[in-house]
């Protein structure tokens, strides 16, 4: 079989291998590059990979997610179809060949080194280096793999620390990986910087005009929401004293109401409006 030979997929996914690949490209247009993409998919016939690059963004995969692999920063076009339960947890991830990848292979450049300055473009390339890494994390974690899952988690804090990588909204899932390995200190101690960090931009957005304010909609929805899951995570792991510290400072610059989820608020809104 030649995906076998040409060692597409493994032995061990032989079973998950589909006798065609058919997918949907919900556009009105094609590009020259996706032609030339859809060109090399037809004729490629498994002889080569073919990845496309984990920050392109979804217009560039021309609705293919459904076979893709990730293996590192790239995902794998693969015949096999990932199932739903893959797909909402991001797809699916080849764990060998990705911790293989991250542990053993990748050059980091020197983003561990005191000092080393980053431009916009850089540090936003090596936030998603972290969102991947949690990815992989993840993944073993779900295969029972916690050893590996955390060494995962600590080289990647150890190779882009804070003082180069700014903590932002993707080490959450890096918290979240701590806590579901048992690793309370780790997770309270990020829980709490992260929560610090968007509890000062917060409390920057919240003494703008409102004018001014309106402007950062988007980034003053982020600080809210994450703030709100750091506290949802450590009541989950039963880290009450965390969890309620989390809650007095977040009900403090956040009305209770705009708290809840979407659907309790609108079924609050007639209530109050009734009372009046």
């Amino acid at each position: 079989m030649k995906v076998m030979r040409e060692k597409v997929i493994a032995v061990k996914d032989t079973a998950r291998l589909v006798k065609q690949i058919k997918w949907s490209i919900n556009r009105q247009y094609l590009t020259k590059n996706d032609l030339m993409v859809l060109d090399l998919i037809a004729h490629n016939d498994w002889k080569r990979p073919i990845y496309f690059a984990v920050t392109t963004g979804s217009e560039a995969y021309l609705g293919l997610e459904d076979y893709f692999q990730l293996e590192g920063l790239a995902y794998r076009l693969t015949p096999i179809k990932n199932t739903n339960d893959e797909m909402a947890q991001g797809g699916r991830v080849n764990t060998d060949i990705m911790y293989d990848n991250i542990m053993n292979k990748f050059a980091w450049g020197g983003l561990d080194k005191p000092g080393v300055s980053l431009d916009e473009n850089c540090a936003r390339m090596a936030s998603n280096m972290r969102m991947q890494m949690a990815t992989l994390a993840k993944a073993l974690i779900n295969k029972g793999q916690k050893q590996k899952a955390e060494k995962v988690l600590d080289l990647c804090l150890e190779k882009m620390p804070d003082e180069n990588v700014r903590y932002e909204a993707t080490l959450y899932t890096i918290i979240a990986g701590y806590y579901q390995l048992g690793n309370m200190k780790k997770a309270t101690e990020l829980s709490a910087k992260l929560f610090d960090i968007f509890e000062n931009d917060l409390k920057v957005y919240n003494s703008q005009t409102s004018i001014h304010r309106a402007s950062f909609n988007r980034e003053v929805g982020q600080a809210k929401e994450i703030m709100r899951r750091l506290v949802m995570l450590a009541e989950q792991f039963k880290q009450d004293a965390h969890s309620k510290d989390l809650m007095k400072r977040l009900t403090a610059i956040v009305p209770m109401e705009e708290l809840m989820p979407e659907e309790e608020r609108q079924q609050a809104q007639p209530m109050s409006q009734g009372g009046m």
